[in-house]
């Protein structure tokens, strides 16, 4: 008869643990020795346990620099003209062709307004090579950007926002296209551009007639049908039963 074959010996899980405690032991003993071989004299300042004085103001580091004052005294407000700002060192001052090249605002009555002119049928040009991509092909089916003409003014709740419906001055219709349009490219227009397609899309509003010509003064007499929405002074003047 053929006896029996012996069960394969298991480790007990406490002796495991312990063959691995003396493991690690014993890589920490390795771990030091070689900490002692890269210091032989046995001078590490990290085992001295000695800590290097706090320099204080007056004293002088190893290689003999004075050390500057410390804490608080550290950090000083430098006095106007002096620092690291000063002087001109960052930039340099904007010249009065830097100043014109921004100041471009177009404000109510038509300050601001440059020389140049434009008309209907040359805004239909500028609106479909440069606005239709975002607004549609007539301004009305809107898209990347918001519909911008096809709702009568003056608004009221319920109301598509347009030029027409709700902007308040011609003027300014001319400012924001000229700084801020087209989108991905503002301030590409030429003044005589962006006159035209003020023109065109004033036109498809039905504000001004089809063969009219924009410039620095025709177009402050535009009136707007929004006009009288807005309120030159504080709600408290202009409507006082407003809490």
């Amino acid at each position: 008869m053929t006896p029996p074959t012996p069960a394969p010996s298991r480790t007990h899980p406490a002796t495991l643990r312990w063959v691995l405690l003396g493991a690690l032991a014993v890589f920490a003993l390795f771990l030091v020795a070689c900490d002692d071989d890269d210091d032989p004299g046995g001078t590490a300042t990290a085992t001295q346990g000695t800590a290097s004085p706090t320099p204080t103001e007056g004293d002088e580091d190893p290689d003999g620099t004075p050390t500057g004052p410390s804490g608080a005294d550290a950090f000083t407000t430098p006095e106007p003209g002096e620092g690291p700002r000063s002087g001109g060192e960052i930039g340099q001052p904007a010249s009065e062709d830097d100043i014109a090249a921004i100041d471009i605002d177009v404000v109510p009555g038509g300050a601001g307004l440059p020389e140049g002119s434009g008309t209907v049928a040359e805004g239909a040009d500028v609106y479909a090579t440069n606005c239709a991509r975002c607004h549609g092909p007539s301004g009305t089916e809107g898209g990347i950007g918001p519909q911008i003409v096809g709702e009568e003014g003056p608004w009221e709740p319920g109301k598509t926002i347009t030029i027409g419906s709700y902007w308040p001055y011609a003027e300014t219709v001319y400012d924001y296209i000229r700084r801020a349009m087209p989108f991905d490219s503002p301030g590409s227009l030429t003044d005589d551009e962006v006159y035209a397609v003020v023109a065109w899309l004033l036109a498809e509003e039905g504000i001004i007639e089809e063969d009219a010509e924009l410039n620095a003064e025709t177009l402050p007499a535009v009136e707007m049908p929004n006009r009288n929405n807005f309120l030159p002074c504080w709600p408290d003047e202009c409507r006082p039963d407003v809490p």
